[in-house]
């Protein structure tokens, strides 16, 4: 699991020139050695008050600083016992003196400036295995408890755990009092992001979970990496309580860690945060709630702000959502959704177009309290998303959030007219009609013909269902039922497969071939072959001329 990857040491640079530091933090990829940059200081004395409220691992240090010399600084941390930090020294010039004192005080190395790559390089291994010699395993053994450790809490957040997990995490955490599940990730529309490749990537996502776990301290443990199942998503989560903040509001700390996080990692960060719960034991139902808020991200703002940019909510009182839940306006509410969903369920198209559109005004006309509409949309929606799945269990969840949305929220905001709230809810009906209907299935046999033949076409799940009068989100599963994989790796697989035989077949130029297949971009048709046939098209076909003429 990623949870297993060594813990990063943590290193401390002071210099008073912030060129240098920046020099060497660009100078290699420190996290590839184990190490973190978790902190800088511009003079020892900056540098003292760091060390004595977090603990580092490794210190560079400038040796000649004013104020405080970097031979000052050892001495007082080692005198004052503040820090068993190891330390580097850089200096501009050599001096003996300076070089014996350092000595004396326990550095660990003396390097002229400017350092090379490779002599950083060679002395953060050296250190690193004087580190994990002195600490005879216990840095392993820390690593292997956090990884037991997250294990528990996601059977907790995913509804599965029994009374070791439960125990095992209040042993751990000691939690106290009320409990909330916020999710964190980098956000899937920062184009820079996406642009990277998916090592690097993933490189950024074990970045956000280190540098989260740096600003959280004490509480890393209450750290998860990686909670979202199903779900292309470079994520965090965070079992949050108020005792966490420093005396800071709700609202003020979410911003304050999202705005943090995006500064160190260079890219947009979204959070959302599930409903408070009384015990580490109801944390299920408020990480549902924030998966839910991670896919209606759009529902942040109706005519009064309740939900902040992060997309965590304002600070209320805490039994604010208790109180609504006996609120008898939204009791009403909930019975009229209750009759819709009833309607919905049984395909009763009349009664849905004759109530759907005054149950929409009445809830967004009268309904002044923003809170409230939200909890009611999220209800009607898990309650929708209920229906399918007791239809068909191993549904995946993903592929209908995703038809959710698209139908939902298709303009930014759910629902924005009478009109769409009621089409929504008839093609909801239209929907569940489909996956009862076993039969469907039978049409994959004529798609599966119609790829074969209309492979370079611009094929799409949403052409397929309207020329078959399916729904294009149950469609997508059915083929992963069906072939096991999805609709977008099937029709890849027949272009590569196609592309193949005409390799083989023809002497029409390999970009020609890729344009005949369906593919505009010859990066990605090579890309693509490649994957499959584990060559390049120009070398799937020489090797097979050669193995022709050997024949």
């Amino acid at each position: 699991m990623e949870e297993e990857k060594d813990l990063l040491l943590k290193v401390l640079l002071v210099d008073d020139e912030p060129f240098i530091r920046k020099g060497l933090a660009a100078l290699i990829d420190w996290e590839a050695e184990g190490f973190i940059i978790a902190g800088e200081a511009q003079n020892g004395i900056e540098a003292i008050e760091k060390l004595s409220r977090e603990e580092y691992h490794l210190v560079i240090s400038d040796i000649k600083m004013p104020d405080m010399t970097g031979i000052e600084l050892i001495r007082h941390l080692k005198e004052k016992k503040l820090s068993q930090a190891k330390f580097v020294f850089l200096s501009g010039f050599y001096d003996f003196q300076y070089a014996k004192s350092a000595i004396l005080w326990g550095c660990s190395d003396y390097v002229l400036k400017p350092i090379q790559r490779e002599e950083l390089l060679n002395i953060l291994r050296r250190i690193r295995s004087s580190i994990e010699e002195e600490t005879g395993g216990l840095r392993n053994r820390n690593i292997c408890e956090k990884a037991y450790l997250d294990r528990n809490l996601l059977a907790l957040l995913w509804g599965n755990y029994d009374e070791i997990n439960l125990n095992y995490a209040r042993t751990r955490l000691q939690p106290e009092g009320e409990v909330r599940y916020i999710h964190l990730e980098i956000c899937l529309s920062d184009e820079n992001f996406m642009a990277l490749s998916e090592d690097k990537k993933k490189e950024q996502h074990r970045k956000l979970y280190s540098y989260a776990g740096l600003l959280l301290k004490n509480y890393s443990d209450r750290i998860i990496f990686g909670a979202t199942k199903h779900a292309v998503c470079y994520d965090i989560g965070i079992l949050y309580s108020s005792f966490m903040t420093g005396g800071k509001e709700d609202e003020e700390w979410s911003d304050w860690l999202v705005k943090e996080l995006k500064e160190r990692l260079g890219y947009d960060i979204v959070a959302c945060a599930g409903s408070w719960v009384s015990g580490i034991e109801g944390l299920a139902d408020s990480f549902k709630e924030a998966s839910m808020m991670r896919f209606f991200r759009f529902y942040q703002k109706v005519e009064k702000e309740a939900v902040n940019r992060s997309g965590v909510r304002k600070s209320q009182p805490k039994n604010l959502v208790r109180n609504q839940k006996k609120n008898s306006q939204e009791e009403y509410y909930r019975k009229e959704l209750d009759c819709l969903i009833h309607g919905i369920e049984t395909c009763d198209k009349t009664f849905i177009r004759e109530n759907a559109g005054s149950l929409y005004r009445r809830m967004m006309d009268k309904c002044t309290d923003t809170e409230l509409i939200g909890l009611n949309i999220q209800y009607y929606l898990y309650r929708l998303l209920g229906l399918a799945y007791e239809i068909e269990t191993d549904i995946n969840q993903e592929e209908v959030m995703s038809y959710i949305q698209e139908a939902a929220f298709s303009s930014g905001m759910p629902w924005i007219n009478e009109h769409k709230f009621r089409k929504f809810a008839e093609d909801y009906s239209d929907y569940l009609v489909q996956l009862r209907q076993n039969s469907a299935r039978g049409v994959m046999c004529q798609i599966e013909a119609e790829i074969e033949t209309n492979y370079s076409d611009n094929i799409s799940l949403k052409s397929l269902g309207e020329k078959y009068y399916l729904n294009s989100a149950y469609l997508g599963q059915i083929f992963k039922k069906s072939y096991g994989c999805s609709f977008k790796e099937y029709i890849n697989g027949v272009r590569i497969r196609k592309a193949a035989e005409m390799l083989l077949r023809t002497d029409e130029k390999v970009y020609e071939i890729g344009e005949k297949v369906g593919y505009k971009n010859m990066e990605y048709f090579i890309n693509k072959f490649e994957g499959i046939y584990g060559v390049t098209p120009a070398r799937f076909r020489k090797r097979n001329y050669e193995a022709l003429k050997e024949a």
